[in-house]
C-alpha cells in the first residue's frame, strides 16, 4: 500500500527541531509513565554507558545523516514511537493506543488526501475509545507533574530541555546522590517523645486539684527506696495523693505509714498501690484502724492478689476474732509473704485454733509476731501446737500473752520438738519455776535455737539456774543470748554464765536481774509461792559440772 512520506533526510536543524516537537508532545501525554521513577534512573544508566561509544563515533567520518541520541532511542523503543510511517509498519500505525505516538504530519495528509479514507475511518472509530483514556491520563497529569530528573538531557540538547517547561512535585523528595543515582528515600522527621512526669510533679498537681498542703518529707524522699511517713496524721485524701504517686514510683521498697489512723477508705488506696505496684515488698500499717468491716476486706483483697510482698506490719489496727478468718485465708493463698506481725490486736480465745492450723501447714513464713494479744489457756495450747509442728519458721514472737503453767509446759514441749526454730520470745507469759525446769531440760537436748527471751516471769533464781545449768552441760547448743531480765539470781548463777561464755570463746550475752547477797538464803530452803525441786536441781548440778571451760 502507498505511503506517502519523506524519504530524504531532513537537514539537520529540521531534524533538531522536530526532535523538540516530538519530545513536547511525548512530554504531555505520557505523565503516568514519568511517574515511576525508576525509569529515569534507567535512563541515566543507559545514557552513562553509551558516553563513551557515542565518543568513539564522533571521530569516525562517517555521518551524514543526523542520528538520535540514545536516550531517545530508549525512550522511542519502550514507547513505541513512530517517526515514519510506511508499508512496512502501517498495520503497527493502526495497532497503536495513543495518536500521540503517530507523526502528526501523517495525520494532516491522510485527513487532505481520499486515498487514505479506509484509514483515516479506522483511526477515528479508536478515537472515541481513547478518548477516555486521555481524559483519565490528564487528571493524572494534574495529580503527579513529571520528575525534572526524567526530562534532563545531556548538554548537547540543551536547547531541547529548556524549551520544556514542567512543575516541581513538593509531594516527592527525590534526591539525586554523588553516584548519580535517584533516591526514592523519604527522611522521616524524629517523633518527639513526651517527657514523663516525675513523682514531685503529679504528686503537686494531685494535691492542687484536692485542695491539700503537700507533704515536703514525701517529696524528698520519693527517689529513696524506703519511704518512713510515721504519725503524719494523714487524712483520706492525702493517702490518695500519696498512694497515686507511688503507683507509678519503681525507687520505693519499703513504705511506712504508721501511726496515721488510717481507715476503710485509706485501705481501699492502699490496696490498689500494692496490686499495681509491685516494687514495693515491705508493708508497715502500725498503730492504724483497719481491722474490723471493710478494711478487712481490702487487705485481705491486697494480700490475695499481690505476690511479692514479702513482709507485712499489721500490728495494732484493732483485728478481733471476726478477721481472723478473712485473714487466715488470705494468708494462706500468699505464698510469697515472709514475716509477719499481728502483734497488740485483740485475738482471744477463739482464734488459737485457727491460727494454730494455720501455722503448722504453712511453709513460707519465717517469722510470725503474735506479741500482746489474749492467748490463754486452750488457744494458747492449739496455737504453741501449730508452732511445734511448722518445719520453716525460724523465728517466734510469743511474748505477753498470759499462757500459764499450762502453756508453759507445751513451751517446754515445743522447745525440745521442733528443730528450725532458732528465735522465741516467751517474755511475760506467767511461767512459774515448774516451767523453767521443764524449759531448761529440753534445752539440755536442743541444738538449734539460738536466742530465748524468758524474761518478766513468775520464776525464782533457782528456776534460772537450771535454766543455765542445763545450757552449760548440752555442748552441742547454740544459744548465743538469753534474757533474764528482772529475774533476781544468785552468785551461783552468774559464775555459771561466765563458764558459759568461757565455753562459747565469748560468743554468749545473758541478761540477769539483781543478783542476791550470799547471806541470804536461796530459794530452795525458802518456804516461796512454788517449792523448788531440790534433788532434780542437785542432778543439774552433778551434770553441768562435768562440763569445765578452759583456763585460757
Amino acid at each position: 500500500m502507498p505511503v506517502k512520506s519523506q524519504q530524504q533526510t531532513p537537514p539537520e536543524n529540521s531534524g533538531v527541531r522536530g526532535r523538540t516537537q516530538t519530545i513536547k508532545t511525548i512530554a504531555t501525554k505520557v505523565a503516568s509513565f514519568t511517574s515511576k521513577r525508576a525509569s529515569a534512573g534507567a535512563i541515566r544508566s543507559g545514557r552513562s554507558r553509551t558516553s563513551v561509544a557515542d565518543s568513539k563515533r564522533s571521530h569516525q567520518s562517517t555521518p551524514v545523516k543526523t542520528e538520535r541520541t540514545p536516550e531517545e532511542l530508549i525512550y522511542l523503543r519502550r514507547h513505541k514511537i513512530i517517526s515514519e510511517v510506511n508499508d512496512k509498519n502501517i498495520d503497527e500505525v493502526l495497532n497503536l493506543s495513543d495518536f500521540s505516538h503517530i507523526p502528526k504530519s501523517f495525520l494532516t495528509e491522510i485527513e487532505q488526501d481520499d486515498i487514505y479514507a479506509t484509514i483515516l475511518e479506522e483511526l477515528q472509530k479508536k478515537k472515541s475509545i481513547l478518548n477516555a483514556s486521555k481524559n483519565i491520563s490528564e487528571q493524572q497529569d494534574e495529580e503527579e507533574p513529571i520528575s525534572p530528573d526524567f526530562m534532563a538531557v545531556d548538554d548537547e540538547n540543551k536547547n531541547i530541555s529548556d524549551e520544556i517547561s514542567y512543575p516541581i512535585s513538593d509531594e516527592h523528595n527525590t534526591k539525586i546522590s554523588n553516584d548519580g543515582y535517584d533516591t526514592d528515600i523519604e527522611i522521616e522527621s524524629p517523633v518527639k517523645q513526651k517527657t514523663p512526669i516525675s513523682g514531685k510533679d503529679k504528686y503537686r498537681k494531685l494535691c492542687e486539684k484536692g485542695k491539700l498542703v503537700p507533704c515536703s518529707y514525701f517529696m524528698a524522699h520519693i527517689n529513696k527506696d524506703e519511704m518512713v511517713l510515721r504519725y503524719h496524721q494523714f487524712s483520706t485524701d492525702d493517702i490518695r495523693a500519696i498512694t497515686k504517686t507511688l503507683t507509678t514510683n519503681y525507687n520505693v521498697e519499703r513504705l511506712f505509714l504508721d501511726g496515721n489512723y488510717l481507715q476503710e477508705q485509706a485501705a481501699q488506696h492502699i490496696a490498689k498501690l500494692i496490686i499495681s505496684n509491685d516494687f514495693i515488698t515491705e508493708l508497715s500499717l502500725v498503730d492504724n484502724r483497719l481491722g474490723g468491716g471493710e478494711g478487712t476486706k481490702e487487705i485481705c483483697r491486697m494480700l490475695t492478689l499481690n505476690q511479692n510482698l514479702k513482709k507485712i506490719n499489721l500490728s495494732g489496727n484493732k483485728f478481733n476474732e471476726l478477721d481472723v478468718a478473712q485473714l487466715i485465708e488470705a494468708f494462706e493463698r500468699n505464698t510469697t509473704l515472709r514475716e509477719l506481725d499481728l502483734s497488740h490486736n485483740c485475738f482471744g480465745e477463739k482464734c488459737g485454733e485457727m491460727l494454730g492450723a494455720f501455722i503448722s501447714g504453712n511453709d513460707s513464713l519465717e517469722y510470725i509476731n503474735l506479741g500482746w494479744n489474749n492467748f490463754r489457756e486452750q488457744s494458747a495450747i492449739d496455737m504453741i501446737g501449730g508452732i511445734t509442728e511448722n518445719t520453716r519458721l525460724r523465728r517466734c514472737n510469743l511474748e505477753m500473752n498470759g499462757f500459764g503453767p499450762s502453756g508453759g509446759q507445751i513451751l517446754a514441749e515445743c522447745i525440745k520438738k521442733n528443730t528450725v526454730l532458732e528465735e522465741l520470745n516467751i517474755n511475760g507469759n506467767r511461767l512459774n519455776t515448774q516451767n523453767a525446769f521443764a524449759i531448761g531440760q529440753a534445752l539440755s537436748v536442743n541444738d538449734t535455737l539460738q536466742v530465748l527471751k524468758i524474761a518478766d516471769n513468775q520464776i525464782n533464781s533457782d528456776g534460772a539456774l537450771a535454766v543455765f545449768l542445763c545450757i552449760k552441760a548440752n555442748e552441742t547448743n547454740r544459744l548465743r543470748e538469753i534474757d533474764f531480765s528482772h529475774t533476781v539470781v544468785t552468785q551461783e548463777t552468774v559464775n555459771i554464765c561466765e563458764d558459759i561464755k568461757k565455753l562459747k570463746n565469748g560468743n554468749f550475752k545473758y541478761q540477769v536481774g539483781k543478783v542476791t547477797p550470799e547471806l541470804l538464803k536461796s530459794n530452795a530452803d525458802t518456804i516461796c509461792y512454788i517449792k523448788t525441786n531440790t534433788d532434780l536441781l542437785k542432778k543439774l548440778r552433778t551434770n553441768a559440772a562435768k562440763v569445765k571451760p578452759n583456763e585460757n
